[in-house]
């Protein structure tokens, strides 16, 4: 998939679209927010995240639909007004974002205020990347199940990420910025972790040639390793 170049005219043009197709879908919308890679990192992002904001969330094929034939993945995330997002999106939000619709204020009360996170929650979400690979071993469709394995991979990136930012003692969610302030050892363990997982399976789609699953149990031990480690130079 080619890189979405969140900048050009087209894909401005493209995610203005998908913005008043939530709209009309659902009157109910108080505010859109833009974040992520989209926002930190255009040249090599290859989505977009929306967090919508309304009064009553409806069925999320609701949202899926308004997606249209955008040439990238829009990832949607409705929210209703007394809820509060998970850390990583306050985080990544907090971190780069951009309002679309509504007042930005109506966002920024919903991420205020959530804690840093911890090295058990990284652990914790290395089991969402057990349950790609169980799905991706469910089905027969290849896309269906290519993506599975992109976001298991990706999903040991986000938990390697969260320990950083426990590390760091940070609510930084960007990688770009997390990787450098780390010692040197560290450091060139978590860039190896971003440039296979998060960039060379996840974003390019350069699944490895030999056994995925296999490799994805050897990419968990290193990571669940890099988590560990982390936490015991932490309490030194």
């Amino acid at each position: 998939m080619p890189q979405i170049g969140v900048y050009s005219e087209k894909c401005l043009a493209f995610v203005r679209e998908v913005c008043q197709a939530i709209i009309d879908r659902d009157p109910d919308v108080l505010a859109i927010m833009q974040f992520g890679s989209s926002i930190y990192a255009p040249e090599s992002a290859l989505d977009v995240d929306l967090l919508v904001v309304t009064k009553k969330r409806k069925g999320y094929e609701v949202y899926l639909d308004a997606t249209g034939n955008a040439p990238f993945h829009v990832d949607i995330i409705p929210l209703e007004p007394d809820e509060k997002a998970s850390k990583e999106i306050a985080a990544a939000i907090r971190g780069a974002s951009k309002p679309l619709y509504g007042r930005r204020e109506i966002v920024e009360g919903m991420v205020r205020d959530v804690p840093i996170p911890t090295y058990d929650e990284a652990r914790r979400v290395i089991s969402a990347g057990d349950d790609q690979i169980r799905m991706a071993s469910a089905t027969s469709d290849p896309v269906v199940q290519e993506t599975h394995y992109r976001n298991a991979f990706n999903t040991l990136f986000d938990a390697a990420r969260l320990a950083a930012m426990a590390f760091l003692n940070t609510e930084e969610t960007r990688w770009e910025q997390l990787r450098g302030q780390m010692p040197l050892s560290f450091d060139s363990r978590f860039r190896q972790i971003i440039d296979t997982l998060h960039v060379e399976y996840f974003y390019l789609r350069h699944l490895p040639s030999r056994s995925i699953e296999e490799e994805y149990r050897r990419w968990r031990d290193i990571v669940l390793q890099f988590i560990n480690d982390l936490e015991s130079a932490e309490r030194q």
